[in-house]
């Protein structure tokens, strides 16, 4: 009999125990997530990307006029145009849609040649398996597409240097004939600078 109280007892006991247990475990405040929110002296802004726009309209017509100028004699039947890549030999980034944009501008103002458009040179490219942003830029494979084309004429721009502050771009334009390969014209920016040095001569010896 003694025995069966001890074990009521001790049930009793452990029970109120673990009872005490879980009301004390539901009594214990659970703090919510502490959200920091940064001041305006911890907040870290990408700073705006400055990139510097190139008036190639400016640095290009020189060099456009005076080809079409100096290429007045030509008589072949065949006038169409095409004009080529852009050939980086600057070792700087260029974006040469802007060049290529702008040189189809320039030229499509004039009425010495007629202009291959854009659209029908991508899909010469794509007919000759030449990826759009092929950079292996050379005569060969652009006079190989005039053909295809059957444009009588290459239009081939070299960048050398790209303008700075400080100097002027550095570069070349060819008239090439796509049936015989031959740079029938070519202007480069020494040309220029020539004629800004007889233009100073004889400006001195005038006075």
């Amino acid at each position: 009999m003694k025995q069966i109280k001890r074990i009521i007892v001790t049930s009793a006991i452990a029970f109120v125990l673990t009872g005490c247990h879980l009301f004390d475990s539901k009594d214990i405040p659970v703090a919510p997530p502490v959200i920091i929110n940064p001041t305006d002296g911890d907040v870290i802004e990408t700073p705006p990307l400055i990139t510097k726009k190139t008036d190639w309209d400016t640095i290009l017509s020189p060099f456009t006029n005076k080809l079409i100028n100096d290429s007045s004699s030509l008589n072949d039947e065949n006038k169409i145009l095409l004009i080529s890549d852009i050939q980086n030999r600057s070792g700087d980034y260029l974006i040469n849609n802007q060049i290529d944009e702008v040189l189809h501008q320039l030229m499509n103002k004039q009425n010495k040649f007629t202009v291959a458009s854009r659209q029908s040179i991508n899909q010469a490219k794509q007919a000759l398996g030449i990826s759009p942003d092929d950079k292996l830029v050379s005569r060969g494979k652009m006079i190989g597409l005039a053909k295809s084309m059957n444009a009588g004429y290459v239009l081939f721009t070299t960048i050398n240097k790209v303008p700075t502050e400080k100097n002027d771009a550095n570069l070349s334009m060819e008239l090439i004939s796509t049936q015989t390969g031959e740079i029938l014209n070519r202007v480069t920016s020494k040309d220029f600078s020539k004629q800004s040095t007889n233009d100073n001569q004889q400006s001195e010896a005038s006075q």
